[in-house]
């Protein structure tokens, strides 16, 4: 790599959606940024390499690791706009989903942008939740596998809408996707999936003004005395430590890490962490109630098949017959799911498995001022999850089922363990009043200049669908703010990676 400068026009703390996100769009836009990877890039197995991709359970042993492009290395690639009352103050039977600072309007262009440069694969056809929007999608939607298709039409038969799920992967006409049956849950070795390494990071390296700085960890951000501006960041890689300095921190380091830097950060004018003085920092932690469903149609081994590709989203919003947001069932990809139970069930969870097509149930699960982490010195020793909406979930796993069984299958498997909290959001949430919230709207820590968040943290609420294009979107938007207060200039290239 090119030497390490010890000035730079933006420090990026993560390389995750947001902070990949960040980089690209600054980098367009003429800046000299630094990139910190805690973690290093995940590499093509030779052995396996007739594979198309290898689960995130064979290469995430222990503790979770970092990796270069962060956890969109292994997501589904389906990339959902947040619906417009996801934006709004909304009921749930546990209490009333925030209103957030912004509205769907304010980010509707941003999230254009961000299906333009991850490639989104979409259609509008069939979803009575998709919120308006001012340009179509970049591509036609992902159509359903021979094998999917019927089932899509039995479920239509039924009085209801059947949507397209919204994909970023590279296929069509000299694309590297084969529409394998093993996207969801896993790294792709082919570089097929369009996450935030692929998408962004790659393409941001390529202007020679990135220099990304792998397994380095950012101890600390730095700031002024007054605490009004950062200066810089503490990084350590080794056992060497250093200082950089940037005109310009975005801390996008995850919904856990972010809070716990800021936290680490402290110093007399932010006692108790950075953006942390009413007590928010790490609170008000949001996600979704969710879980599994297994519809299987006969005792045959469903074949090996590119199943992620339609949703019901007809229950999104309330109704007459339910006064809350139920949610959404959305097809999974083929998941190894019998690798994470114990052994003495593993041979039943692998029958089931096998035979069904997979589905994840998905409802809102709201924050509070308990919910959330509790430090103790520089540690995270608690994690408090919101309160699940039980009685909405179940009455959506409840509908599922008899929409299936209604669709030709035969049983619906529908684990009666208590449901899951998926998709965690909130830890720096923003919003307008400094008493509720680490963030202003624009994802700058309240009452700092240059100190901006750009992660899962950030967003108030998780709506009912996966929020990585509300991530990737928000980071365009702060690009533009970023860039707007800061003249370009034209800055020498500087190296790639580490």
């Amino acid at each position: 790599m090119s030497p390490l400068q010890r000035d730079y026009e933006v420090v990026i703390v993560g390389s995750g959606p947001g902070g990949s996100t960040l980089a690209h769009e600054l980098s367009r836009r003429g800046a000299r940024i630094l990139l910190v990877e805690e973690g290093d890039f995940l590499q093509p197995n030779p052995a396996r390499a007739d594979e198309p991709s290898i689960h995130m359970g064979e290469l995430v042993r222990g503790e979770q690791q970092a990796f270069v492009g962060g956890p969109s290395k292994f997501y589904g690639a389906a990339l959902y706009r947040l619906r417009e009352q996801d934006f709004q103050a909304t009921p749930t039977e546990t209490g009333e989903s925030p209103a957030w600072p912004i509205r769907y309007a304010d980010l509707e262009p941003f999230y254009c942008e961000a299906e333009r440069l991850y490639g989104v694969r979409g259609s509008t056809h069939e979803d009575p939740s998709e919120p308006p929007r001012s340009q179509p999608y970049p591509h036609g939607p992902i159509e359903h596998e021979p094998y999917i298709a019927p089932i899509v039409e039995r479920i239509r038969a039924q009085g209801l809408p059947v949507s397209y799920i919204p994909k970023a992967v590279d296929v069509g006409p000299g694309g590297k996707c084969i529409l394998c049956a093993r996207c969801d849950g896993h790294y792709c070795q082919r570089d097929a999936k369009m996450d935030a390494e692929i998408a962004a990071l790659r393409p941001a390296l390529a202007t020679g003004r990135v220099q990304l700085l792998t397994k380095t960890q950012c101890l600390r951000v730095l700031t002024t005395p007054d605490g009004r501006r950062a200066t810089g960041v503490l990084l350590k890689r080794g056992s060497e430590e250093w200082v950089v300095n940037a005109g310009v921190v975005a801390v996008c380091a995850g919904f856990a890490q972010t809070p716990l830097l800021l936290r680490r950060s402290r110093n007399d004018a932010h006692p108790e962490g950075i953006g942390n003085a009413s007590g928010c920092l790490g609170r008000y932690l949001a996600g979704h109630t969710a879980g599994l469903l297994f519809p299987l149609r006969g005792l045959e081994r469903v074949p090996p098949l590119h199943q992620k590709t339609f949703a019901i989203n007809a229950f999104y919003a309330p109704s007459s017959d339910w006064p809350y947001p139920l949610g959404v069932i959305q097809a999974a990809g083929q998941l190894p799911l019998w690798k994470s139970v114990p052994s003495v069930v593993r041979p039943f969870v692998r029958f089931i498995v096998e035979r069904s097509v997979t589905c994840f149930l998905m409802t809102e699960a709201i924050p509070s001022r308990d919910s959330g982490f509790e430090f103790q010195g520089d540690q995270i020793v608690r994690m408090n999850s919101p309160k699940p909406n039980e009685k909405t979930f179940l009455r959506l796993r409840r509908l599922a089922i008899d929409i299936f069984k209604k669709a030709g299958f035969k049983w619906v498997v529908a684990p009666r363990s208590p449901a899951d909290l998926w998709h965690l959001v909130g830890t720096a949430r923003f919003g307008d009043d400094p008493a509720t919230s680490v963030l202003d709207p624009l994802c700058r820590v309240h009452g700092m200049d240059n100190l901006y968040v750009v992660d899962s943290s950030f967003l108030p609420s998780a709506g009912a669908v996966n929020t990585t294009l509300t991530v990737i979107a928000m980071s365009l938007r702060v690009a533009a703010t970023i860039a707007q207060a800061k003249p370009r200039t034209e800055p020498a290239p500087s190296g790639q990676a580490a």
